[in-house]
């Protein structure tokens, strides 16, 4: 009888190197966040003084726990920030951002990144537990967490309003 041999892959992997983001990927990074969240909604767009101001945050916080993948040309795809956050019994990894420029999607670089950000928490961090926010109302990113093992948390609420207003009800 003769064998059939495995099909292969048709999807191109990258093998992307993941490092520390530094202070000089910070306007590539601002440029590719930009262009990925205005596309994953056009209601709510991000510039990309914004996006420069919302990384330099994140690099601010806590620079060694925001990594880039760059490709084999050394080039940015994308990147993942948490920060770590002492909890109840112990410490999680918290809010967070990641995002991989729309070119490089379905490639495995965000799994990459969350897989590596994840491993370095719990390793220097001894992390337990992982919490973000994300899109409501949209299959993805939602569906991608919830392949991953995280999944929307039934005993807590994101609640949120508008500073002014809040000032006038509470005077």
């Amino acid at each position: 009888m003769e064998t059939i041999p495995p099909i292969k892959a048709t999807q191109e992997v990258f093998k992307p190197e993941i490092k520390l983001v530094e202070e000089a990927d910070i306007q590539v990074l601002s440029e590719i966040y930009s262009r990925v969240f205005s596309d994953a909604d056009p209601e709510k767009p991000w510039d990309i003084e914004h996006s420069k101001e919302h990384l330099e945050y994140w690099l601010k916080i806590q620079p060694d726990m925001f990594f880039g993948a760059f490709n084999e040309n050394k080039e940015l795809m994308g990147a993942i920030a948490v920060s770590i956050m002492p909890w109840r019994r112990a410490n999680r990894c918290h809010a967070g951002i990641i995002f991989v420029d729309n070119k490089y999607k379905n490639k495995k670089i965000a799994k990459t990144l969350f897989r590596t950000m994840l491993e370095k928490a719990v390793q220097k961090y001894n992390a337990t537990s992982f919490e973000a926010v994300t899109f409501s109302g949209k299959e993805f990113p939602l569906n991608w967490y919830k392949k991953i093992g995280i999944n929307p948390d039934e005993g807590a609420v994101l609640i949120k309003g508008n500073c002014k207003d809040i000032i006038t009800k509470l005077s």
